[in-house]
């Protein structure tokens, strides 16, 4: 198992390693910034996701060390990427640099009629755009684009996810993003 090679100090384990969940990992950090910040700044993302990977190195890889098995190891690093990146932005938010209030004032999820003020009204327009949008497609058609660009999963992860066919995961997501450009167009104008 590629853990068990990283714990041991395998030469290319972590480089496998990183490979293999850089993708899942950093779709947490981005999807959590969207979620709190109504925008993702690329270059806090790419320095949340270095100093994930250094948390996780540092000590022997103390960390790693800690996981337990208890659900797949994917997951667990996306946890952790989340929980990072929500502690990145509370401390972020208390030096100013996002503005607004503390991060604990902050919901992950707009309450009904509630409005981020810090982030333009462009951007939180487009948010809740998208999120009513996404709300309309079909349930394997949103978790498929949910999977792919948030999560940053594989289309076979995805399918297996799914329980659909790998070959069938390309013609749902290009499928749901014909349907999203459609709606799109049909609310253009409309306020």
């Amino acid at each position: 198992m590629l853990l068990e090679r990283c714990l041991r100090g395998e030469a290319d384990a972590w480089r496998t390693f990183v490979g293999r969940y850089h993708s899942t990992m950093e779709g947490a950090v981005r999807f959590t910034f969207l979620k709190c910040l109504y925008k993702v700044p690329e270059n806090d993302v790419e320095n949340v996701v270095q100093d994930l990977y250094a948390r996780l190195y540092e000590d022997d890889f103390r960390r790693l060390r800690s996981y337990q098995s208890r659900c797949p190891l994917g997951a667990w690093l996306k946890s952790l990427a989340v929980r990072h990146t929500l502690n990145t932005i509370r401390d972020e938010k208390v030096r100013g640099r996002f503005g607004g209030p503390s991060l604990d004032d902050t919901p992950l999820q707009p309450e009904a009629g509630g409005v981020d003020v810090s982030a333009p009204a462009e951007e939180r327009e487009a948010v809740h755009r998208l999120d009513a949008l996404m709300d309309q497609l079909g349930p394997v058609q949103r978790a498929a684009l949910k999977m792919f660009y948030y999560d940053g999963l594989t289309y076979r992860r995805i399918a297996a996810a799914l329980g659909i066919s790998t070959q069938s995961v390309g013609s749902i997501i290009s499928r749901a993003r014909d349907r999203l450009r459609d709606l799109l167009k049909g609310t253009e104008g409309k306020p």
